[in-house]
């Protein structure tokens, strides 16, 4: 997910997995189901962080960062191969 109208469509997708209705959730994190309706509709320009982690929370979920697709670079393959290397020496030694 890289904008916030994804996160939006992702979030309403769990909260639908939950088997919750935006008014339901909204209540759950005490806000406005406009506000929610806005938010998973891609509607807002920008949307508070307290607000988006109780939404996450509510429905049992939390952030984590995973890294941004890159190219692999020769630093990337000497980390890989020393990373090798010692996972062996801990093997054999």
């Amino acid at each position: 997910m890289n904008t916030l109208p994804d996160l939006g469509h992702a979030l309403a997708r769990l909260r639908k997995e939950r088997g919750l209705t935006q008014k339901e959730l909204a209540a759950a994190c005490g806000m406005g189901q406009s506000t929610l309706a806005r938010f998973e509709a891609g509607g807002v320009a920008e949307f508070g962080s307290r607000k988006l982690l109780r939404l996450l929370e509510v429905l049992g979920y939390e952030m984590s960062y995973v890294p941004v697709n890159r190219s692999f670079t020769l630093d990337d393959a000497l980390a890989e191969r020393q990373r090798e290397f010692a996972g062996d020496s801990e093997v054999h030694g």
